[in-house]
């Protein structure tokens, strides 16, 4: 690799994000271990080498926020002893573009249904106005080095809205595309979304927005988010619109919040996750609820995957189009929002368009 193949920004601080694009050793090491984060779609921040765990951010340098769905990890944070910020497009010309062939055994739409008679049960009982069960297409096998290089290239070339993000080494890892921002903190405004309402891309604006069922998950979402926020500072709520990202189309609205105080960025997580989006409405007892509901054990699947910035700035996404893999195989999770309306052939199609949608996302 030439050094100027990976074009490094010079504006980040602090000087040794400024030094010169990482040696093709460096990239070999990267793609044996190594954490990435697309800060926006033409800069991922990448990092590579043996990391530390910690509890809290590194000052000085870019940490990564990296826990299980339930936030049950004492060090949540990775901290590389190298760090860059890089060109996807660069990084991707890098990369192999050998094709790769891996079978994915397909989720029991059976044990499915049983969550959802499970959670239109709770909905009877007045306990849930909302839940979001999991499923899993598995695969055999570990991804090997050229499947996540294949699929490193295949993130870098993803359509506007999604953000790529991960990390890995030998024992196993977490690659994937997520269209969603739990949070953004620029140290003046927080910008966070509800995007909830799933259907094809090609279908008609009218199939979302005017869809009973899809705005009343929708609302239930938003209306969790700007309540999270709410005793925080000023909330500003958007126009809720028609979102559409590769093959499928999303209800989104944007929010901003005006804080009252400087607010961390634990106290943020804890604050909006999980959302609807991934969990339950009410909150209460979220955890209790997911472990019933879900077909197998989320792992971080929906967790947040965040990153803070040796300025103090920092972001978090849903972690969700994603792969999870270690040394027993690989296997890709999605979601679908349950409510009242909802009926069980129409979410299992849901299910099925996103696992589709993921694994076109990351060339497997």
């Amino acid at each position: 690799m030439t050094t100027n193949s990976i074009r490094v920004d010079n504006a980040l601080q602090p000087a040794w994000l400024r030094r010169s694009a990482p040696s093709k050793e460096q990239v070999g090491s990267f793609l044996q271990a190594g954490a990435l984060f697309a800060w926006s779609e033409d800069r991922w921040i990448v990092a590579w080498g043996d990391p530390e765990r910690s509890d809290k951010p590194r000052r000085g340098q870019p940490s990564f926020y990296a826990p299980d769905f339930f936030l049950s990890e004492a060090k949540p944070w990775l901290v590389y002893s190298h760090a860059a910020a890089v060109s996807p497009d660069g990084l991707a010309q890098q990369l192999a573009t050998r094709k790769v062939s891996r079978v994915w055994q397909n989720f029991d739409p059976a044990r499915f249904g049983n969550s959802f008679d499970q959670v239109q049960s709770a909905f009877k009982l007045g306990q849930l106005s909302k839940a979001v069960p999991a499923v899993f297409e598995q695969s055999r096998g570990t991804l090997t080095p050229t499947e996540r290089e294949r699929a490193l290239r295949a993130l870098a070339n993803l359509p506007a809205g999604l953000m790529p993000y991960g990390h890995w080494n030998e024992d196993g890892g977490v690659l994937g595309a997520s269209p969603e921002l739990l949070f953004a903190d620029d140290g003046v405004e927080i910008h966070s979304m509800a995007v909830a309402g799933t259907a094809r891309a090609g279908a008609a604006p009218d199939e979302l927005l005017d869809d009973p069922k899809e705005r009343a998950e929708h609302r239930l979402v938003l209306e969790d988010v700007e309540a999270q926020l709410s005793p925080l500072g000023q909330v500003t709520r958007g126009a809720t619109r028609l979102w559409r990202i590769g093959i499928l189309s999303h209800l989104r609205t944007d929010l901003r919040l005006r804080p009252f105080s400087p607010i961390s960025f634990d106290d943020l997580v804890h604050h909006l996750h999980p959302t609807p989006a991934v969990g339950t409405a009410p909150r209460q007892n979220w955890r209790d609820w997911i472990r019933q509901i879900d077909s197998a054990p989320r792992r971080d699947f929906a967790a947040p995957f965040g990153l803070v910035l040796p300025d103090g700035t920092s972001r978090c996404l849903v972690a969700i189009r994603q792969v999870q893999w270690d040394q027993s195989g690989a296997r890709c999770g999605a979601g679908c929002g349950i409510v009242p309306e909802s009926k069980l052939e129409r979410e299992i199609d849901e299910l099925r368009l996103k696992l589709a949608a993921t694994r076109d996302n990351l060339g497997l």
